[in-house]
């Protein structure tokens, strides 16, 4: 089993009367990803700063490198943590080179101009180390913050947002020449986020932040198959809730019966999760689904259908296939196979994975 790079143990941060971080615990093995993955105020970079050193918690202890960094009566300061940080706006010096800023906080016992040209032959800029910060692109910049973030072998590097400067085509090549440099360097990454799908393409390990607590971390798979909460579920894609009653092993709605694999009371009431590529339609006069909205996705038409009792599902076709018009009577199938999915007051009816993952 590979070391413990960062270990956050039952981590509470509060400002005033605001509760930031409620009881957050989570182990992330050296040279693994982990996704912080929430939306805006969630405390996912409250977190990021508490391992920094930028902040300090209230309650519970933080190791990094397997040396307690926060804890009570410990709190070693952000140079001293071994934890680099590339910044949202990368905050490159604007009166050094290339070349200068990689160097700058490196230890005087390291040869400088080896460790800058390892470094600008990871991030491919060999040939541009005496250009000025805005001489570059976009993603240049980004590339000389990841080297100099690099260039002292920290334990663990911290991201914050780092692509949320860049435009929609240029983000997602950066994201994926980022995630390369990173694995060829084998770095330890935390990077937060607010996107799903960078969430879900850069981490080994995927954390759902909700009001200050880790509703779900997991692999980006079981985030999206296997949410633990209705709010996971949405926040991690397009996601319906349809009511059934347990009965007789199944579980019943108004679309049809699926079969129940976990041990839920007779008559007890459940919400089954459906994402629009596993809800299936077909044009019906006598269907129980009427298309009340049909939006072009390029291959694909998204459809809305409602239901006999007002609620609505969506549904993912193939353009090619399925053309279907507003105000089409449709059936309703369910195309779940293993990926069904229950809530029973707010929780999964499978238990959720406890407070400390490891991957």
């Amino acid at each position: 089993m590979n070391n413990i790079a960062v270990r956050c143990s039952d981590i509470t941060k509060s400002f005033g009367r605001t509760l930031a971080i409620q009881g957050v615990s989570l182990a992330l093995e050296e040279g693994k990803f982990l996704a912080l993955l929430g939306p805006s105020g969630c405390g996912k970079t409250t977190l990021l700063r508490l391992i920094a050193g930028f902040e300090a918690p209230d309650r519970g202890t933080i190791e990094i490198g397997g040396r307690t960094v926060s804890g009570p009566g410990v709190f070693v300061p952000p140079e001293s943590r071994r934890a680099g940080i590339v910044f949202q706006d990368y905050a490159l010096f604007p009166h050094m080179d290339v070349n200068r800023n990689i160097a700058f906080g490196l230890p005087k016992n390291v040869d400088h101009r080896k460790r800058v040209q390892e470094m600008l032959s990871l991030v491919g800029l060999k040939g541009l180390e005496h250009r000025a910060p805005h001489e570059l692109s976009g993603g240049e910049q980004q590339r000389v913050a990841l080297a100099r973030a690099l260039a002292p072998g920290p334990t663990v590097l911290l991201l914050d947002e780092p692509f949320s400067n860049l435009d929609a085509d240029l983000r997602i090549r950066i994201r994926a020449e980022v995630k390369d440099i990173l694995t060829c360097a084998g770095a330890t990454v935390v990077f937060v986020t607010h996107d799903q799908q960078e969430a879900l393409f850069m981490g080994d390990l995927v954390g759902v932040m909700n009001a200050g607590r880790m509703e779900q971390i997991d692999t980006p798979q079981a985030i999206f198959e296997k949410p633990a909460t209705p709010f996971v579920a949405r926040f991690t894609g397009m996601a319906d809730f349809l009511a059934g009653t347990v009965q007789d092993g199944l579980v019943v709605t108004e679309v049809g019966s699926l079969s129940l694999h976990d041990s839920i009371p007779q008559g007890e009431r459940v919400s089954l999760m459906l994402r629009p590529n596993l809800v299936n339609i077909r044009p019906d006069p006598t269907g129980v689904g009427t298309i009340a909205e049909r939006i072009f996705q390029g291959s694909h038409y998204l459809y809305r259908i409602k239901l006999p009792s007002g609620a609505t599902v969506r549904s993912l076709q193939d353009c090619g296939c399925a053309d279907y018009p507003v105000n089409t009577r449709v059936s309703v199938e369910l195309n779940l196979d293993h990926n069904v999915v229950y809530f029973r007051e707010s929780r999964q009816v499978c238990e959720p994975s406890d407070g400390e993952v490891t991957i």
